[in-house]
């Protein structure tokens, strides 16, 4: 009898274990996919993370904090004598830089060099070959202080280019802008279409003796669709910190009127406006 016991026990625990081997079988199967799937992600991402490409965008906060950039963006950045963010005012004032991206004229440019005239601000006018025909405009954004800097000259997204067409589209406007505007200075910052670039696109910048430069603060101000001023111009004092460059469009008919609503909101917050 107990001899009958046993082998009744042992073939319980045979059937048991066969089961448990099954059952496990059965969740390694069902598994299987998603295992795939993330070995396969990690593999792009580690390619991608490899190509060093990074599509420029900041996380805004409502504190008056640095934003946090892209991740490996900023430190990229920086290794290439790039900048997001300018240094804090040695008096101690806090203050934000205005830049404006220009690839074409939609009518409101003059308006909003007569606000920045009218309040003693210099900002930066980063054009494309294609604004170059705009040369009164050019000539007095030149005449009253601003700086203009280069936005390539085909506005090409730079990382899926070869090597050889981002040196061609930054150096292109340079020679362009030099050919039109003779006896200016030398441009000193850069900033890539879209926002997008890699290391290739920051190491021909810097070839080029060109500081790339980006921004810590910016809204959807383009497009067809007028813009709400008053809410565009809320959420950049919202956002606002020392040293903040904010980047703005001039291709919306509500960018003047945002403008002049935005600019007594900073002063309420205690900044000012800083030239380049």
């Amino acid at each position: 009898m107990f001899m009958k016991n046993f082998n009744q026990n042992c073939n319980d625990k045979k059937l048991e274990n066969k089961k448990k081997r099954l059952r496990g079988a059965i969740v390694l199967f069902a598994l299987l996919p998603i295992i795939i799937c993330t070995v396969l992600a990690s593999g792009f991402s580690s390619a991608f993370a490899a190509s060093g490409d990074v599509s420029w965008g900041v996380v805004p906060n409502k504190e008056q904090r640095v934003p946090e950039a892209p991740k490996g963006g900023a430190e990229m950045l920086s290794e290439h004598g790039g900048f997001y963010i300018m240094p804090s005012c040695a008096s101690g004032q806090k203050k934000v830089y205005f830049t404006f991206d220009l690839g074409y004229e939609a009518g409101y440019t003059a308006e909003v060099l007569d606000i920045l005239r009218d309040n003693n601000i210099k900002g930066v006018f980063f054009l494309c070959g294609n604004y170059l025909q705009e040369t009164q405009l050019i000539n007095r954004m030149i005449a009253e202080g601003h700086e203009i800097g280069n936005h390539t000259d085909r506005h090409k997204d730079l990382p899926k280019c070869s090597t050889e067409n981002i040196v061609k589209d930054i150096a292109d406007f340079d020679i362009l802008y030099k050919e039109k505007f003779v006896g200016n200075p030398n441009l000193r910052f850069f900033r890539p279409p879209k926002g997008n670039l890699c290391r290739r696109t920051l190491q021909a910048a810097k070839e080029q003796n060109l500081k790339t430069m980006m921004w810590s603060i910016a809204i959807v101000d383009w497009g067809k669709e007028e813009i709400d001023a008053t809410k565009s111009a809320n959420k950049i004092a919202d956002r606002a910190h020392d040293g903040a460059i904010i980047l703005l469009h001039i291709t919306n008919a509500g960018t003047p009127k945002m403008l002049r609503q935005l600019l007594p909101l900073l002063q309420e917050k205690g900044y000012g406006v800083g030239g380049f």
